[in-house]
């Protein structure tokens, strides 16, 4: 076995420290750049994860403008869409406004106010016969005083109904169809009636049967067929049935037409539209002139 002196070690300690300090002078003195990453951890740059962290800061800042973006255009898309519904909702209302408004009512239109007729003058007018307040144009006045002395001589009782009425008078009589007998009120003509005005027209009964009186009926009667025979010879004629007018077929509607002014009143527009009693009383006349 070997056995060591003392100084031998003490010479080998002093040795180990010796390389020990030569060991760190020349780690010391050795460049960052071409140090063993691997005995020197601590000094690793640390680049690389510093790059990922503001790459994703930048993510998360581009993430929260998206959204910002997104919410404000979502905002203003909500505004225009309430816009549009309050502008729609207000149209509705304005035009429930005016379906719901009192409609304005016109007035009916007056059925008297184009009659082609002219009203009479009062002078022109005469009392059928004394006790009656009927009256005609003084020439057609004569004529039917006339007719009914010789429908008498026949044993017909002729009576008048109606003669001359006013405008005035037929105006109120058209807006009260409660005074319009019942029995002819679905025949009433706005231009038949017009002819009163005229002081030609005249409403004829037989008075022996009151109840045909302005009623169809009336054609069934003596008096009825004694005019169709005979009043053409006073020149009387009865109204002619007019569909197109809405005249109707009013057998006790009669009209004088014995000289040139009643003929003109009814005809001058219809010259073509003579009836056959209009006929056989120009006839009379040249008759009565040749004598």
């Amino acid at each position: 076995m070997k056995f060591i002196s003392r100084s031998e070690a003490l010479n080998n300690e002093s040795l180990s420290e010796n390389l020990s300090l030569v060991q760190e002078t020349v780690v010391d003195e050795i460049p960052e750049a071409v140090r063993d990453p691997q005995k020197d951890e601590e000094i690793i740059p640390t680049q690389p994860n510093n790059k990922k962290w503001i790459w994703s800061w930048m993510g998360i800042v581009v993430l929260v403008g998206v959204v910002i973006l997104g919410l404000q255009v979502q905002s203003n898309l909500n505004q225009v869409n309430a816009s549009s519904s309050q502008t729609e909702t207000d149209s509705i209302k304005v035009a429930s406004s005016a379906d719901t408004e009192t409609p304005i009512i016109e007035p009916e239109k007056n059925p008297l106010a184009d009659l082609p007729y002219s009203q009479i003058a009062e002078i022109e007018l005469a009392y059928i016969v004394a006790d009656s307040d009927i009256r005609l144009q003084i020439n057609a006045a004569k004529k039917f005083q006339e007719m009914l002395y010789a429908a008498r001589n026949d044993g017909i009782n002729l009576v008048a109904l109606r003669g001359f009425q006013s405008k005035s008078d037929l105006e109120a009589l058209v807006s009260n169809t409660n005074t319009i007998n019942s029995n002819y009120t679905e025949n009433f003509s706005p231009l038949s009636y017009g002819e009163y005005i005229t002081g030609y027209a005249v409403d004829i009964g037989d008075k022996n049967v009151p109840e045909t009186y302005q009623n169809v009926a009336f054609e069934n009667t003596a008096a009825f067929q004694w005019l169709k025979n005979n009043a053409a010879y006073f020149s009387f004629e009865m109204i002619p049935v007019d569909d197109e007018k809405g005249v109707g077929y009013e057998p006790w509607h009669w009209r004088y037409v014995g000289d040139r002014h009643s003929l003109e009143t009814f005809y001058k527009n219809l010259p073509n539209i003579i009836s056959e009693e209009s006929e056989l009383v120009r006839e009379n006349q040249e008759l009565s002139s040749g004598e």
